[in-house]
């Protein structure tokens, strides 16, 4: 009887076992969709996150707001602080500025991070950005960098954890959801006290979690209007300093003086010396890809914000640089033809760096908005500006040393041996490049941008071949309800430029004008020819060295992206996961390619090493 009863005595356990089960998955999902997102959430948005002040790199505003990419005017107002200039304390709270927007169902805002030396993802992650972000996250987002081998100067992409109220939300007065990141020691009452928000609403957006266990984990904090943090204090002591005697400023102005003079002496001696000296020497020059003689190098005198700027654009211009119109045309040889790079672009060399010189004439205040929201890696940087009395302007950029794309994939003397050639790895790098500028633009801006002339000619490559999407002249903000699909046709027709190394449109054989995202449709139509097409339509400089199936997956992407119905195009937030996918994968991929193909040479290899 007691045997028969034990099945009995085992049903609660078994239910527990199986309440168990479904209550395990319920809690990994509320911690995994404490940041995701929905058509029902405001994205994209502009909201905040909030930043501890640490030493002793990240004490001072400009230090700060070079490191989430946004200007140091937007931290100020954020703060209501009196000037960026002094440093904080260690441990100070602020509030910083961020685009939010949704990547396959997650919030983010992306900003860019450039790798110094001895830097990790792991690191960078923790202490740089302070639990803002994830490690795993900054390296499935990254698929070109190697994660174990980062190279100071290269350029991260880090996803800051945020998150855009609902429009339910918006309705009850919920106006922002600020990241924060719970301390050891936090406790619920005073945080709501400190953001103005309320207990039960920080509970409500959190999934009731327990608070305890999510120490050094980022929280959302909904608020109605912008909390007022506690000021943050300054560092004073390096200002405090004992009052001198009379006797001791006499001494100390008068060594001053004498040591100004000796050095200003040397320095008249040492410039006379060069002068006479250069006037013998023939001095050689750089050859600049396909520049013809070099420009000045005369230093350029930085300008004070403000100086000579025409009503109605001091608004657009926050950190750059102003410099004056004569150093411009004296680095430029004024506007020589052998520094010319384009219709209106010239090289030019300032403070002894080389710059990309755009001459824009007409109102280019849409221009300038678009240029001092936008800040990522795979976008062409306005680093200053100047403008003469006849009310010209010309943006200074950041100089890309290996031109622009369609020289790479159209130059006439294109081959494998030339050095204008592309592997199939750069080109799915440049791909991705592109993809994660555009989708920055679409979807971590707002209102959204549409650039409006995504083209071959406006992608610029610099010495490392990471793509930089330029020319933001055609640039507007998207009003709502109206699509980005434009841009995504167009970037569409850059991947077959990619694939195929053809023009978009070009006379084919027979003479007859052809169109890419024609012709892919005619390679892709039939399952059973569409490898042996791809072969022969792909580009032949490659010589067969890329990874068929990555090929055809990326042709893939380029199809749907080229569809004649627009509603049935990708967002670049899918493409840019398709890419990454397709990217992933194409190391190995072409690993294996290049070991079949170099097997027919192996005897060849082998007399090479006998020698």
């Amino acid at each position: 009887m007691e045997a028969s009863l034990l099945p009995f005595q085992a049903l609660p356990f078994i239910f527990l076992l199986f309440h168990t089960s479904l209550v395990s998955p319920q809690a990994t999902d509320t911690d995994t969709t404490l940041f995701s997102c929905s058509a029902k959430s405001s994205s994209p948005c502009k909201t905040y996150v909030v930043y501890r002040t640490q030493s002793p790199e990240y004490l001072e505003p400009g230090d700060i707001s070079d490191l989430f990419s946004v200007s140091r005017l937007s931290i100020i107002e954020a703060n209501d602080l009196s000037s960026e200039e002094g440093a904080f304390l260690p441990d100070q709270l602020l509030l910083v500025p961020i685009s939010c927007g949704c990547t396959r169902n997650r919030s983010f805002a992306n900003t860019t991070y450039q790798i110094k030396e001895g830097d990790t993802f792991y690191l960078v992650s923790v202490y740089n950005f302070e639990n803002l972000t994830d490690y795993h996250l900054v390296v499935d987002l990254n698929p070109t960098l190697n994660a174990t081998d980062l190279k100071p100067g290269q350029e991260a992409i880090i996803p800051l954890y945020c998150k855009c109220p609902t429009n339910t939300q918006m309705d009850r007065g919920i106006n922002f959801l600020i990241t924060y990141v719970w301390q050891a020691g936090d406790q619920i009452s005073k945080l709501s006290e400190m953001m103005n928000s309320s207990t039960d609403a920080i509970g409500a957006e959190n999934n009731y979690r327990n608070f305890g266990a999510a120490v050094s984990h980022p929280i959302l904090i909904p608020v109605s209007e912008m909390p007022h943090l506690p000021p943050p204090l300054y560092n004073t002591i390096s200002s405090v300093h004992r009052k001198p005697s009379n006797r001791t400023i006499i001494v100390a102005l008068s060594t001053v003086g004498a040591v100004l003079t000796l050095v200003l002496c040397s320095l008249l001696v040492f410039a006379y010396r060069k002068y006479q000296h250069k006037e013998a020497v023939i001095l050689e020059t750089i050859d600049f890809l396909r520049f013809k003689k070099p420009c000045n190098d005369r230093p350029a005198s930085p300008m004070t914000k403000g100086d000579k700027l025409l009503a109605g654009v001091s608004q657009f211009i926050d950190k750059m640089v102003m410099f004056e119109t004569r150093d411009i045309l004296e680095a430029t040889m004024n506007l020589d033809e052998g520094c010319r790079m384009g219709r209106s672009v010239y090289r030019a060399a300032l403070k002894g760096q080389v710059f990309a010189v755009k001459q824009a004439k007409g109102d280019v205040k849409e221009e300038l908005k678009i240029l001092r929201i936008v800040s990522h890696a795979n976008l062409i940087k306005l680093v200053g500006i100047s403008t003469d009395a006849d009310g010209d302007f010309f943006l200074v950029f950041e100089f890309a040393e290996n031109g622009s794309l369609d020289k790479w994939l159209h130059s006439k003397c294109s081959s494998s041996n030339s050095v204008s050639f592309l592997s199939w790895s750069q080109r799915m790098n440049i791909a991705l490049d592109v993809a994660n500028g555009l989708q920055y633009m679409h979807e971590h801006t707002r209102p959204s941008i549409v650039h409006g002339d995504i083209r071959t000619s406006n992608i610029l490559l610099n010495a490392h071949f990471k793509a930089k999407i330029s020319k933001f002249s055609m640039a507007r903000h998207s009003p709502a309800g109206t699509t980005l699909t434009s841009d995504v046709f167009a970037f569409g027709v850059v991947l077959l430029e990619l694939i195929s190394g053809k023009r978009a449109m070009g006379t084919r054989e027979g003479a007859e004008i052809g169109m890419l995202w024609k012709e892919i449709r005619m390679v892709l139509g039939d399952a059973n020819k569409r490898e042996e097409r791809m072969r022969k339509w792909i580009d032949p400089n490659l010589e067969g060295f890329y990874p068929m199936d990555d090929a055809i997956s990326l042709a893939e992407v380029a199809r749907a992206c080229t569809a004649e119905n627009s509603s049935e195009r990708p967002t670049m937030a899918e493409i840019v996961f398709s890419l990454s996918v397709i990217a992933r994968s194409c190391t190995d991929s072409f690993q294996k390619v290049w070991l079949r193909n170099s097997e027919e040479n192996i005897e060849i290899t082998n007399s090479v090493f006998a020698r």
